[in-house]
C-alpha cells in the first residue's frame, strides 16, 4: 500500500473474515423502572459494599453510585460491571514508610488473584500485563537537581481479551495496588461481562488502514507536503468504551498505531481505532452497540 504521508513499517495481520459478537449489557433498559436491572444493581452494590466494608451515604449520580468517607471511596458504575475502590489515606501517598515492605512481583500477582477470587470476578478473559511501581520523589532543597526517588506501591495490571483478541479502550482494564506486603490500597476493575451472540463480518486490514490514510486528521499536513509518517502496528480486537457508558455490544475494531513528524512537531505518536464491522456506523448505532457516538475512525 502506498500513501503520500505514511510508510508502512509493520506486517498487516491476516484477515479474519468473521469474528464472534459479544453482548455486554444484558437488560432491556438501564432504567430504575426495570425491576430486573434495579435488583441487579442493588445486589451488586450490597456485595461490593460488604466486601470492601465501605461505610457512608450512597450517592446516586446516575451513571455512578458513590460512597465516600474520610478513609476510602467506592465508585460503582451502573452501565457496566465496573467499580473503583480507593484507600484515600494511602493511595497516592508520599509516605516513605510505604516503601519499606512492598511485595515482590510474584507476591503481588498472587495477592491480586486471591482478591479477584474473593470478589468472584471471572478471570478467564484476563491476563497479567505488567507489574509496576508508583514512585514519588523528595528533595531537601528546591535547588536539588537529583531528588531521591522511591516506590510507594506495587501495581498489578491486567488486560482483557476474548478468544485471543485484545479488548482495547478505557472500559477494559484492571489494576490492584499494594503496600505493606498484602495491604490493598486501590482496586480498579473496568469490565463488561461478555456473552457471545452471533458473528460479524469484518473489513480487511488493508481497507481499515486506507481509512486511516484518508482520514481528515491528516488532510492538511498532506497538502503541505513537508511531513512524514509511519504505521508501526495494526491489530484486530474489540473496543470497550468508558465504564460509565451504556454499551450493548463490544465493537470489533482495528487498532492502528503510528507516528507523524511535521516542521512544527518533531514527533507525534497516535493510536487510532477503525470500526471493523462491515455494517455502517449508523447501523451499529441503531443496533444499540453504544450510546456514545463514534466516528468510523476514532481515538
Amino acid at each position: 500500500m502506498k500513501d503520500s504521508l505514511f510508510k508502512l513499517n509493520t506486517e498487516l495481520p491476516k484477515h479474519i473474515g468473521r469474528v464472534p459478537m459479544y453482548k455486554s449489557f444484558h437488560f432491556d433498559t438501564a432504567s430504575s423502572k426495570n425491576k430486573e436491572y434495579a435488583d441487579y444493581i442493588a445486589k451488586r452494590t450490597k456485595f461490593l459494599r460488604s466486601n470492601f466494608k465501605t461505610e457512608g451515604e450512597l450517592r446516586d449520580l446516575g451513571d455512578q453510585l458513590i460512597i465516600r468517607n474520610e478513609k476510602e471511596a467506592l465508585e460503582i458504575y451502573t452501565a457496566s460491571d465496573s467499580f473503583w475502590w480507593t484507600d484515600r489515606t494511602n493511595a497516592y501517598s508520599e509516605n516513605k514508610e510505604n516503601a519499606r515492605n512492598l511485595p515482590n512481583k510474584d507476591e503481588a500477582v498472587q495477592h491480586a488473584r486471591k482478591l479477584l477470587e474473593q470478589l468472584r470476578i471471572d478471570q478467564s478473559t484476563m491476563k497479567v500485563h505488567s507489574v509496576s511501581n508508583s514512585f514519588t520523589a523528595m528533595s531537601e532543597s528546591p535547588k536539588d537537581k537529583n531528588p531521591e526517588k522511591f516506590p510507594t506501591s506495587v501495581n498489578v495490571n491486567f488486560t482483557h481479551e476474548l478468544e485471543g483478541l485484545p479488548i482495547f479502550g478505557s472500559g477494559a482494564k484492571t489494576q490492584l495496588s499494594f503496600i505493606n506486603n498484602d495491604q490493598l490500597i486501590e482496586f480498579l476493575h473496568f469490565n463488561r461481562t461478555p456473552k457471545q451472540e452471533g458473528k460479524a463480518e469484518v473489513i480487511t486490514p488493508e481497507r481499515a488502514l486506507q481509512q486511516v490514510f484518508d482520514n481528515f486528521r491528516f488532510a492538511v499536513i498532506k497538502e503541505q507536503g513537508k511531513s512524514s509518517g509511519e504505521i508501526t502496528d495494526v491489530s484486530l480486537g474489540y473496543y470497550a468504551t468508558s465504564p460509565s457508558d451504556l454499551q450493548r455490544y463490544l465493537i470489533p475494531v482495528y487498532k492502528v498505531q503510528g507516528s507523524v513528524s511535521t516542521p512544527a512537531l518533531e514527533n507525534y505518536d497516535f493510536n487510532l481505532f477503525v470500526i471493523a464491522a462491515k455494517e455502517s456506523q449508523e447501523m451499529a448505532k441503531r443496533k444499540g452497540q453504544t450510546n456514545q457516538a463514534l466516528e468510523t475512525v476514532f481515538n
